[in-house]
């Protein structure tokens, strides 16, 4: 998934409205311009930081006074100017101690983390920042650690699984040895492993390539080779800047991946280029023998550069096939009727499938837990024998569209937990994503702090620290609203149904990152409408990140970043995008009851426990992959616990006062929000219209019954109806249960259904006191009809009915079917 970057609104800024900036063509004023600066700098008339009686506090209320909050806009910020206000206003927040490597809710403590001992926070180097500012920065953006702990550095095995003696002095088979330190300035020879794995890039968008590669390199660390990158190619909604001669990109534009020694020492990477250039020899593995030259020029091609394309000159699948040829083939099966999950038993890697029986119940157990109704695969010696390992992941029937921790299970956890870090702390994204999302997340926080102190003289702590928890989360949320070509339309809404899905989950005046793929800034008009706080969108930073001289591929790896620090985030059912700024929350630490999604049925999914196998194993992420993955034991549950689901209204509440009218007086629409089936799954509401109410005002969008019924409800007959022309009405009679009204309502539900299937007259029983119900005026009772509206054509057609009145007088008279001399 790519997300494009909403236009700029203009034009439609009402007075006194803070979310909108009012400024002509979105530029400030020279005066304006300045006032950040100015401020900072003690230039402010009267000069507040000369004054020695003013406190911090007020030095914060006369810049919010003197920025005019009312006017204020992202589009006034420079990186320059918001360090300087942040700095000499004494604003800027302590950085997180690099030692503090246990985050949050995810966290455990010391005792529980030998894997951390050694350990420290990752950092991130940000061109045109202040020490200061970019401590903070690296503080707040890295959930990875480096270095990691000395013994993950090493790859050490503590023990455990009845082999502690043994591999407390050799090397895991699990866990190889890491390449001596080496320099990128080696021989390429030098540095790789002589065992390959090679790949095919995923079809999908960004997060769904993600994925795959994951899974392709944890598979590379545990079996101890090198990685073989697909050629260069264009990836699916990757767009290059217009006029930009590469098109294509490679996985290593966007992962820090062949500059960090410490992972190319578990990990090697080469281009297809290397590879054959290595390989491609006589007796090689992947040996170009056997090709007339025509061919083997065509492969050099392809390797450089290729196209998923068939007529084209540099199709992909060609170089593919070739390793197809020589390497053995990975046959897990993600797509069919038998899908496969990848288990490593030591057990049955050392001696065979025989073992499997052997395993103890309780890792049995969890084997059948992890892949619920998928087939075990184990991990075997043929399979780590073969010099080249191919995965056909542009296959369908192989594409490994799910997570890591979805697919391969160790049934030691020692071992399953490693690479859940090892993939945290080594498959991070290029600084450049990190610099520039923690830019954005400081002008957030700014912007509200700026908001929640405008007018303030109280005396409190001024710094951003004050609205900011331990893991500096906060002054903002964030929603990711997936618009583009979605292809689940049931989770596909307009922003008002957003704005109802959500809306509990913001505060008054919070100010709002929205990461979208919507390209049409009005579509966000009726959130904008509804929501206190202003919304902000990557171009509303543009001047702030420069973001024209960033590469438009990472847009939407930096709305991911943003957004997984906001203090409570919204997300698309479905979305892998979602789904991956979920785990990101989990690496930082905030609670599981932060995260929501905006599909009604699927709101609170987050809230609660769940292992891979329990749903899909792609449309969201799971607790497993960040929650307590520092220690060295099976994680079955956070430590959080379990909160009920508030009850959710079945069907948006809100819109809009202005389009309240129109929208009423037009809406003919028959599905009911969550309850609703597809038109094509409903031929029982062709020619159906919604319910209407008359009253003095239009009250219509309280009907969520359909008047006229769809014309082959209109037209039911009961198949237990006489049609002979001489036949008799049959009834049913009643008396009115002798409880409350809705007791009174329910049965008379079960009698309705009665009367329509057997087709009889319903008797209406005489008006008579209910209970809990006072009579009114000169009422001595009460009678269905008082609450029902029954009078109408639409229900006489469907259930007749008659008073008791009309019944004695039709039929209890002589000649009637029931005579009163019968009594």
């Amino acid at each position: 998934e790519h997300h494009f970057i909403v236009p700029a609104k203009e034009g439609d800024q009402s007075e006194g409205d803070l979310r909108e900036n009012p400024l002509k063509n979105g530029e400030p004023s020279a005066e304006e311009n300045d006032t950040l600066v100015q401020v900072s700098r003690g230039n402010y008339e009267g000069g507040w930081n000369k004054d020695s009686t003013r406190t911090t506090t007020d030095a914060v209320a006369i810049l919010a006074e003197t920025i005019d909050i009312g006017n204020w806009s992202p589009s006034l910020l420079t990186w320059q100017k918001l360090q300087d206000t942040l700095l000499e206003n004494n604003l800027l927040p302590n950085p997180i101690p690099r030692t503090r490597t246990a985050r949050g809710f995810s966290g455990l403590p010391p005792s529980q983390t030998p894997a951390l001992d050694g350990a420290l926070r990752g950092t991130i180097q940000c061109p045109d920042t202040d020490p200061r500012v970019e401590a903070v920065m690296s503080s707040m953006m890295a959930f990875w650690n480096e270095p990691r702990g000395t013994r993950d550095r090493a790859g050490r095995y503590l023990g455990g699984s009845g082999h502690s003696t043994y591999y407390e002095t050799h090397q895991h088979p699990f866990l190889p040895k890491p390449l001596p330190p080496i320099s990128l300035d080696d021989p390429l020879s030098s540095r790789i492993r002589r065992r390959y794995i090679t790949f095919e890039p995923d079809t999908g968008g960004w997060n769904n390539l993600r994925m795959s590669l994951e899974n392709i390199i944890v598979l590379a660390a545990v079996s101890g080779r090198t990685l073989v990158l697909p050629p260069e190619q264009t990836m699916y909604l990757l767009d290059a800047r217009k006029g930009d001669t590469r098109r294509g990109r490679q996985y290593t534009d966007f992962f820090n991946l062949t500059k960090n020694t410490e992972f190319l020492r578990r990990v090697p990477i080469i281009s297809s280029l290397d590879f054959l250039a290595l390989e491609g020899k006589a007796g090689g593995a992947v040996s170009l023998d056997g090709y007339n030259s025509t061919m083997v020029e065509h492969l050099w091609n392809v390797a450089n550069n290729c196209e998923y394309r068939k007529k084209s000159t540099v199709f992909c699948e060609d170089l593919y096939d070739h390793y197809r040829r020589f390497g053995q083939l990975a046959e897990i099966i993600e797509e069919g009727p038998v899908t496969n999950c990848l288990v490593f038993d030591l057990d049955v890697f050392t001696h065979g499938e025989k073992f499997i029986h052997k395993l103890s119940n309780d890792i049995q157990r969890r084997i059948s837990e992890f892949c619920g109704t998928r087939t075990p695969v184990y991990y075997s010696q043929s399979m780590h024998n073969a010099t080249v390992w191919h995965f056909e992941t542009m296959d369908f029937t192989y594409r490994l569209l799910l997570h890591y921790y979805a697919l391969i299970f160790f049934t030691d956890p020692q071992i399953g937990n490693f690479y859940k870090r090892f993939v945290r702390d080594f498959l991070t994204y290029q600084d450049e994503v990190y610099c520039a999302a923690g830019k954005v997340v400081l002008a957030l926080q700014f912007e509200s702090h700026l908001r929640s102190t405008s007018g303030s003289k109280s005396p409190h702590d001024s710094s951003l620290s004050n609205s900011l928890d331990s893991e500096l989360i906060g002054g903002f949320s964030s929603l990711h609203v997936r618009r583009g070509d979605l292809q689940f339309k049931e989770v596909k809404f307009d922003s008002l149904t957003w704005y109802n899905n959500t809306r509990e989950c913001w505060v008054n005046n919070e100010v709002l990152y929205v990461a979208t793929d919507e390209t049409d800034g009005t579509f966000f008009d009726d959130f904008r409408k509804l929501h206190s706080g202003s919304l902000r969108f990557l171009n509303d930073y543009n001047k702030l990140i420069n973001l024209d001289n960033i590469d438009p591929t990472l847009y939407g790896m930096i709305d991911t970043v943003i957004s997984a620090r906001g203090r409570n985030f919204a997300g698309t059912w479905f979305s892998t995008f979602s789904g991956y700024i979920i785990r990101l929350r989990g690496y930082y630490g905030l609670s599981k009851f932060s995260s929501y999604y905006s599909y009604l049925p699927r709101k609170y999914f987050m809230h609660h426990w769940a292992n891979p196998a329990s749903g899909s194993l792609y449309a969201r992420e799971y607790p497993t992959g960040w929650t307590f993955i520092d220690g060295d034991v099976f994680v079955d549950k956070d430590g959080e616990g379990e909160h009920d689901d508030p009850i959710v209204p079945p069907m948006p509440l809100l819109i809009p006062l202005s389009d309240a009218k129109d929208n009423a007086a037009t809406s003919d629409t028959m599905s009911h929000a969550v309850d609703a089936l597809k038109q094509y799954q409903t031929p029982a509401l062709v020619g159906a219209k919604k319910g209407h109410i008359t009253c003095d005002s239009n009250v219509n969008s309280l009907a969520y019954w359909n008047d006229p019924q769809g014309n082959r409800d209109y037209t039911f007959s009961s198949p237990y109806r006489n049609n002979q022309p001489d036949a008799k009405p049959k009834y049913i009679a009643f008396q009115l249960d002798q409880g409350g009204f809705n007791n009174i309502r329910m049965s008379f539900e079960i009698l309705m259904v009665l009367a329509k299937a057997m087709d009889r007259i319903l008797i209406l029983p005489p008006d008579q006191p209910m209970y809990l119900l006072k009579n009114g005026g000169h009422k001595q009772g009460y009678g269905l009809r008082d609450f029902f509206h029954m009078e109408g054509e639409s229900f006489k057609n469907r259930v007749d009915f008659i008073t008791m009145a009309d019944f004695v007088h039709k039929e209890a008279v002589p000649g009637g079917r029931f005579p009163a001399s019968m009594a």
